[in-house]
């Protein structure tokens, strides 16, 4: 690229063509299309109801972010939209009531809605995600217990359990405790703790019914992502029977099929949840990042330069940082999509007996995810020192996506974490023999 000395500061040339003698597509035109994320046209529309809802709810959840901090969740409206619209049953089994789009559909669904208040896509994504588990693991009669109950499923789990109880009954346990951080909680309609078996081996995930614990008003005092509605939930006594339990080796590896993917039919239900669980994060962080670009654009087309009075968006300056701004979230959604799609490859391929979904494919999986979500971090501190700090006072978008982005990269969650595993996982392995 050079740049003219005839032409004003700031023109982008381009093989000695002026940029914007390109004809780019209408602002907003979108980027993809829903039939990259399923497998048939049927679906596709589907999914492309739920995307234009979506849409259509991004300037209302903006308008709202503010409250949404406040209240600790998004509005009930919201919730009510959500479910009449079909957003929690996009993993449930089509069997059941349920979309059965996949999970590459899900996390495009929830960038979406994160584009427009990422704390409103977090606590849906962790509410509506725990379907794919419950669809996955359990067996017939829970899954019709389970999903039958309400005809969709909202359920926030959590494994940061305290002062937990766990005793045995006939036909069941009996579970009393708190857990902290149960994302979704404030809609849920079932809560799946994971609690230690008291017989030592695996943990063990259960499924309690809304009615059987209480959601407590303690969340927000974070510093981002404050309406993600990730509130504690407390058990007393409760009693869970034998069918709503399981183990959950799962979580780690998997080889044949699973219960659901036997029952529906659908291999995407035979994978490793450890292969999809952060992500949900990604996505989130996805249209975290979208969100942010939208600030970039916004400010570039409504400021001048200080001195000449140059509109921002003629500056190359502008015009350079929102392309490489794009650039970093354009690849972050393109490693959010392919690892909803290596899911399912991985899964299809464990469940028809050519090879095991294993433990380092589920957190190789996951690396996938947390890259995106270092992309994204990318993406923010690029749109971050294009803006300014006047786009960084209290109760700017900016400041809340900072915030809310700092969230994401201060969990014990981390790439670092797994990748050790990975690599121990090849470099350790016991090599043929030369």
């Amino acid at each position: 690229m050079t740049r003219d000395v005839q032409t004003p500061p700031g023109t982008a040339l381009m093989d000695g063509q002026r940029l914007g003698a390109f004809a780019p597509g209408p602002r907003g035109a979108e980027f993809d299309s829903a039939r990259l994320y399923v497998t048939n046209d049927a679906d596709a529309a589907e999914l492309q109801h739920l995307l234009d809802v979506a849409r259509e709810l991004r300037p209302v959840l903006r308008e709202r972010q503010q409250a949404t901090e406040d209240a600790g969740r998004y509005a009930p409206d919201i919730h009510e939209r959500f479910w009449e619209e079909g957003f929690y049953r996009i993993l449930q089994p089509r069997a059941l009531g349920g979309l059965e789009l996949g999970v590459a559909a899900f996390f495009r669904v929830v960038s979406e809605i994160a584009r427009g208040c990422p704390s409103t896509g977090w606590c849906l994504c962790l509410g509506a995600g725990h379907a794919l588990q419950i669809a996955s693991y359990y067996g017939e009669e829970a899954q019709a217990e389970v999903f039958g109950a309400r005809g969709q499923v909202v359920a926030a789990s959590s494994g940061g359990g305290q002062n937990m109880t766990l005793v045995r009954e006939a036909g069941g346990y009996r579970l009393s405790g708190t857990w902290r951080y149960c994302s979704g909680s404030p809609y849920s309609t079932h809560f799946l703790p994971l609690v230690p078996n008291p017989a030592g081996g695996d943990a063990h995930w259960l499924i309690l019914d809304r009615g059987q614990f209480e959601v407590l008003d303690d969340w927000g005092d974070v510093i981002g992502m404050r309406g993600s509605g990730s509130n504690s939930i407390r058990v007393e006594g409760a009693f869970v029977p034998d069918r709503l339990i399981i183990e959950q080796s799962f979580n780690l590896f998997h080889s044949g099929d699973t219960p659901g993917s036997a029952l529906h039919g659908n291999p995407e239900y035979g994978g490793v949840f450890r292969g999809f669980a952060e992500g949900e994060i990604a996505a989130v962080a996805v249209g975290l990042g979208y969100a942010a670009v939208d600030e970039l654009v916004a400010h570039a087309a409504t400021k001048k330069l200080r001195g000449t009075g140059e509109p921002k968006a003629q500056h190359i300056d502008f015009q350079r940082a929102t392309g490489l701004a794009f650039a970093t979230a354009d690849s972050a959604a393109a490693l959010s999509t392919s690892g909803g799609r290596l899911y399912r490859d991985n899964a299809r391929r464990s469940v028809e007996g050519a090879e095991p979904f294993t433990t380092d494919k589920a957190l190789r999986i996951a690396s996938v995810y947390f890259t995106a979500e270092r992309l994204v971090w990318e993406t923010l501190d690029q749109v971050m020192r294009a803006t300014g700090s006047s786009e960084m006072m209290r109760g700017k978008r900016m400041e809340r996506y900072a915030r809310d982005a700092v969230t994401i990269r201060s969990r014990t969650d981390q790439l670092e974490f797994d990748a050790s595993s990975v690599g121990a996982a090849y470099l350790l392995a016991e090599q043929p023999e030369a």
